[in-house]
Parts: structure tokens; C-alpha cells; sequence
């Protein structure tokens, strides 16, 4: 226990100091676009992501059950699906202006979860396959739609300026993303939120149903569920808005507001208002 205690520390030390480089090198690519400085920031958010993924592990043989069966742990998981899918979007769309926005806040999570790290020894019923898929699920739903609250804050302030016709497109502001490529992507992600979300919460009710039929009668009552599923309903009302062609500026907006619903769950329903939850 002793040796993946260091292993976990530096496994989450080196995956800190690669996303700190990344998002520093991001920034100075935005300002100045020297190539070096690009592909050095892509390469350290990418190694970032694979100590990120160590400090999980280390952490899961520690605590024998999923590494984020407690609040700080989902927020190291957090950090990963952020860095994650700021590489997937780079690559597919050959576009870096991202990472100087969402690297950063994988470098925030990741932090809160290391210097503040979760409780002991995990509850008895925390464990096995479908717990561990409800969790990641939800956590990779939170990631999407997060990215998608960047994206469309990006959306806003953009088109706001070209509409005022306050700059100039040179600069940092030149190599931002179009208007509609951040309306797109916006979409795409809170798509992958919601499917994410539905599939968690099924896990979810699957394994309340199974371990807390006894043990808590009146689970289903719980604020959390309530508002995951608030969550998904407000999503999935955006996502089909959107499709039927709704005002990008309108569906940007409530990417936004829905975020701030996201927060709350995540955090003060889970910590103040849940009786049974103490995770994600």
C-alpha cells in the first residue's frame, strides 16, 4: 500500500506538470502560432492524459474498486475526459485553439483531486461492473457537456464581436474557430452528453435497484436522481431544439445555463441535499 501510495503521487505529479506545460504552450500558440509550440503542447496534453489515466489506476488498486467512487476521485476522472476529447477534437478537426481553453480546467480537477484526495476504504456495494459503468458514464456526460458550455461561450463572444464589429480578425482572434464550426461541435457534444447520461442513469437505476432496495427503501426520492434526470430532460430538450433549427445564439445560451444545472448536481445536490450519494 505504501508503494502505490508514491506511485499514485507520482503518477498524479507528472500528469499536473504536463498539463500545466500544455496549457501554457496552448496559450503561447494562440498568441504566436509557432508550429514547436503546437506540436509540444499537443504532445504534453496527450501525456498528460496517459499519467492522468495512471494516477487513476493506481489509485483503483489502492482503494480495490472503481478510482472514482467519491467525489475528489470523479473529478481526476473529469480532468481525463476533458483532455480527452480536447485531443479528439483537435485531431479531427486539425484545430489547437481549443486546448488553451480546456486544458486548463483539466489542470483545476486534476488538482482538487490530488492535493484534496478522496476518503478510505470504499462502501462494500461501490463495486463491480455496472456501478463502474453508471459512474463513467455520467462522468463522461458531465465532460461532454461541459466542452459543450465552452464551445458555445467561444460561440458568444465571437459573434457578439463580429456583430459589433469591435476587432479586427487578426491576431489570437483569427485563429479561434469559425461560428459554424463551434455551433457543430456544441451540437455534437451535448449529443454525446445525452446519450452518455441516459446510459449512466440506466446503469444507475439498475444498481440502486439491486443494492439499495434494502438498505434504502426510498431511493428513488433521492435529489440527485431527481436532478440527473432534470438534467437530461433539459439537454435532450436542447439537442432536439437545435436540430429542428432553433437560433444557434438561443441553443448556445442554454448549452450555458445548462452547465450551471450540471455544477449543481455535481456538486451542492451531492454534497448538502442527497441522502444516498456521495459521488457523482
Amino acid at each position: 500500500m505504501f508503494g502505490t501510495g508514491i506511485a499514485n503521487a507520482l503518477f498524479g505529479l507528472v500528469a499536473l506538470l504536463c498539463y500545466a506545460g500544455a496549457t501554457l504552450l496552448y496559450v503561447v500558440w494562440l498568441r504566436h502560432p509557432q508550429a514547436s509550440a503546437g506540436r509540444t503542447a499537443t504532445v504534453l496534453a496527450a501525456l498528460g492524459a496517459v499519467f492522468n489515466f495512471g494516477f487513476l489506476y493506481v489509485r483503483s488498486l489502492a482503494l480495490k474498486t472503481v478510482p472514482y467512487s467519491d467525489l475528489l476521485g470523479s473529478m481526476a476522472l473529469f480532468g481525463l475526459f476533458l483532455a480527452a476529447m480536447a485531443l479528439i477534437l483537435e485531431a479531427r478537426h486539425h484545430d489547437r485553439s481549443l486546448g488553451a481553453f480546456l486544458m486548463p480546467v483539466s489542470l483545476l480537477f486534476l488538482l482538487l483531486s490530488f492535493v484534496l484526495p478522496g476518503g478510505g476504504e470504499a462502501k462494500p456495494e461501490m463495486r463491480g461492473s455496472i456501478f463502474a459503468f453508471h459512474v463513467t458514464m455520467n462522468m463522461l456526460s458531465y465532460s461532454a457537456f461541459a466542452v459543450a458550455c465552452a464551445l458555445s461561450l467561444l460561440y458568444l463572444v465571437l459573434g457578439r464581436q463580429l456583430k459589433g464589429k469591435r476587432h479586427i480578425l487578426n491576431g489570437p482572434v483569427s485563429r479561434l474557430p469559425s461560428l459554424s464550426y463551434l455551433e457543430r461541435a456544441a451540437r455534437t457534444s451535448i449529443g454525446v452528453g445525452v446519450v452518455s447520461l441516459a446510459s449512466g442513469l440506466t446503469m444507475g437505476f439498475l444498481w440502486a435497484y439491486r443494492v439499495w432496495q434494502e438498505q434504502h427503501p426510498e431511493w428513488l426520492l433521492d435529489a440527485k436522481i431527481w436532478g440527473s434526470i432534470a438534467t437530461l430532460a433539459f439537454y435532450l430538450w436542447v439537442f432536439v431544439r437545435a436540430h429542428r433549427g432553433a437560433a444557434p445564439g438561443t441553443t448556445a445560451k442554454l448549452a450555458v445555463a445548462g452547465f450551471v444545472l450540471v455544477l449543481l448536481s455535481y456538486t451542492a445536490v451531492n454534497l448538502f441535499f442527497s441522502k444516498v450519494h456521495s459521488f457523482t
